[in-house]
């Protein structure tokens, strides 16, 4: 195995800071994306993502042509997720996606590389620590990995 390495403009082995970042509650990691605003933001810039990058027209064919459903669903799974309330998402849409494997989302693995690389670029343009911006890539990116197919 070859060593890893990391692209510079990802690398953030060199940001130091006084403050102590911790990420280990839903009221931290929410306050670090903006609250509520935040999350619809993401989504948002996710959404716009989809509609303008060609390389990552796999990931659109997923979804119909008016993003709105969409881009709502995604905004209440990113709120969930974020906060750490599973409920929620089963409340609002009535069914356990986030517990339940066989009504999981399963992804191919282009589809989940195209996923990944639209959040990552949907968090480039937000206004937030780029500790917190790894952090949650690096959460998505174990999630992504479970619900690729084979």
């Amino acid at each position: 195995m070859g060593d890893v390495v990391i692209p510079p403009e990802r690398d953030i082995s060199d940001i130091v800071s006084s403050d102590i970042l911790d990420f280990s509650s839903g009221n931290n990691r929410l306050n670090a994306v903006g609250g509520d605003a935040g999350i619809r933001k993401l989504a948002d810039a996710f959404c716009q993502c989809m509609e303008t990058q060609p390389e990552l027209a796999v990931i659109r064919a997923r979804y119909p042509d008016d993003l709105t459903d969409f881009r709502e669903t995604l905004a209440t799974f990113l709120l969930t997720w974020i906060r750490g309330e599973v409920p929620l998402y089963t409340k609002s849409n009535g069914r356990r996606y986030l517990n339940t494997n066989r009504r999981r989302v399963r992804l191919n693995s282009a589809e989940k590389d195209a996923w990944l690389r639209c959040m990552q670029q949907a968090l480039d343009t937000q206004p937030l620590s780029e500790v917190f911006k790894r952090y949650i890539m690096v959460q998505l990116t174990l999630s992504a990995e479970m619900t690729r197919k084979a």
